[in-house]
């Protein structure tokens, strides 16, 4: 098979940002593309770049664009794929990250922000977030 033929996923992170027992939620504009007026967490598509920590610095610069907080201690959580309303394949990348600094507001393609305890998420997700919200309590047992 040649380079050219080979199929090719998006890669996509997400941050579970976290401060004391809650976690930042962010509700998508409702003139997104991709699942407008629904809650998720700050996140987006790495770029072509080539750089060391290409996932990491991706992960820093879309929460300070979206929700303009800094975060750090970055462990991954989980991973899924999925297809966009684009017909792209995605490949997506969850991270439970430290909250370090700033005022989180609702920015680049967000209507609003709220910081959430885990019970809380259940009410607000649909039920494709189920996985990954299993995946958040498991790793919040092991991490408190």
């Amino acid at each position: 098979m040649s380079d050219v033929n080979i199929p090719l996923h998006v890669v996509f992170i997400e941050a579970w940002v976290k401060k004391g027992d809650k976690y930042l939620l962010a509700k998508r504009s409702s003139k997104d593309d991709q699942a407008a007026g629904k809650w998720a967490v700050p996140g987006g598509k790495v770029d072509m770049e080539l750089e060391d920590k290409i996932v990491e610095n991706a992960l820093k610069r879309e929460v300070k664009e979206e929700v303009g907080i800094e975060v750090g201690n970055f462990q991954f959580l989980a991973s899924r794929s999925f297809i966009r309303s684009s017909g792209h394949h995605v490949v997506a990348l969850s991270f439970v990250v430290d909250y370090k600094s700033g005022e989180a507001m609702p920015l680049e393609d967000q209507d609003e922000i709220r910081w959430v305890k885990i019970e809380e998420m259940e009410h607000l997700f649909d039920d494709h977030w189920k996985d990954i919200l299993n995946s958040l309590k498991n790793f919040d047992k092991k991490n408190n």
